[in-house]
């Protein structure tokens, strides 16, 4: 097939497609994909053969990626590959290259296996063309880097090819903000947690450190020296973390020293555990779980563990009275309050949140029935709806 005119990162290039003999291709080193894999399993004399164990070991798509090129019978999407002497670098393919040779030792006989759709670029392309058109494929693209090489390949161009973070957010449409966050979470496992957390799995807790770098309070408390980045990454890979939402709430807790305890000693867990939310408290204590918890325990401890803003006093408040009305109304009553006071209605979470305040089955299906009976309460899928007020 003859030159192909195109713009890559708004350079005009002419490329070429063409049908490279499998001998032909070089596995690229520089493959973002792989470099967690070689930096921890490999040593520093790194082959073709131990590139090809770390794109098939690596990669959990990997199976299904090949399964899915052997029953099409090979590639829609060519490779990308820049020549060198007479052999090709792919620098992008490098899995799709490697699955299709496996497939050849498995179909020897079959033509078309012995070769592979890739798009030449010219000799001497400018470098800022190849990354480009791994940030175009696997930043967003159909076969995605995970968080943890994302963040990698962002570093490396900010880091070692001076890439500014205007030009970042020019490529990859990601706002100088979250740039920086993966930039320095990917620095903090680097540096401070994979060395010592070192199992391939680890690197899947990255998000826990892009929540730490995205919250405030906790930099301010970094700033302050109340608390180490070392600790954080002791309480991520000892287990006392274990969801990246719980970041969220670590501020709260750390302003504690009960809580704090609480954190390093085994209870920080059963704690989060034991906290039964309300579905009209979701947004509101997402910011403030630890602190509704503590609030909650003062009842019983009389000591004030946290400042709560005016917004968890008033929901605090919103609750108590409805607990204190409920004792007073009839079932009905009490069912068709909860919901007229409710944005989204769901059924089941409706005698969930109800019976957890103290109402008994029976009284429960009874009040159903009866505002059923009346129609002053309908049923849409699982949602209710309400179609009267209640005036007795």
């Amino acid at each position: 097939m003859g030159a192909l005119s195109v713009n890559l990162d708004g350079i005009p290039a002419q490329i070429r497609r063409l049908k490279i003999n499998l001998k032909q291709f070089i596995l690229d080193i520089e493959n973002p994909r792989i470099q967690y894999f070689l930096d921890t399993r490999l040593n520093d004399d790194v082959t073709q053969e131990k590139i090809k164990f770390a794109l098939a070991e690596g990669n959990d798509q990997y199976e299904k990626l090949k399964e899915h090129i052997e029953s099409n019978g090979g590639i829609y999407d060519p490779i990308w590959v820049v020549p060198k002497e007479e052999f090709y670098i792919v620098v992008e393919g490098n899995t799709r290259a490697f699955i299709h040779e496996e497939l050849s030792e498995k179909y020897v006989n079959d033509e078309k296996w012995k070769s592979i759709e890739a798009y030449v670029l010219p000799y001497k392309i400018d470098r800022n063309v190849i990354n480009f058109i791994r940030l175009e494929k696997h930043l967003f693209g159909p076969t995605p880097w995970d968080a943890y090489e994302k963040a990698r390949e962002l570093y490396r161009l900010n880091a070692a090819e001076d890439y500014s973070l205007k030009r970042l957010e020019q490529l990859t449409k990601l706002t100088a903000s979250d740039i920086k966050n993966n930039i320095q979470a990917f620095m903090d496992m680097e540096e401070q947690y994979l060395p010592k957390y070192s199992k391939p799995a680890e690197r899947l807790k990255f998000s826990y450190f892009v929540e730490f770098r995205k919250n405030k309070e906790l930099r301010r408390l970094v700033k302050e020296g109340k608390l180490s980045l070392m600790d954080f990454c002791d309480w991520v890979g000892e287990g006392k973390i274990r969801r990246g939402e719980d970041i969220r709430k670590l501020s709260l807790v750390l302003k504690d020293e009960q809580s704090r305890e609480a954190l390093i000693s085994d209870n920080f867990q059963a704690e989060l555990k034991n906290m039964k939310l309300l579905h009209y408290e979701k947004d509101l204590l997402e910011r403030l779980a630890i602190g509704y918890w503590l609030m909650r325990s003062d009842t019983i401890k009389g000591q004030l563990f946290v400042d709560l803003n005016d917004e968890l006093k008033e929901l605090m408040t919103r609750e108590d009275d409805f607990r204190r009305e409920a004792q007073m109304m009839t079932p009905s009553r009490i069912i068709h309050k909860f919901i007229s006071s409710e944005k989204v209605v769901n059924e089941d979470y409706v005698r969930y949140t109800l019976i957890k305040m103290g109402m008994n089955d029976k009284a429960l299906e009874t009040g159903f029935r009866n505002l059923l009976a009346v129609n002053k309460i309908k049923k849409e899928g699982k949602d209710l709806v309400i179609l009267k007020p209640y005036h007795g």
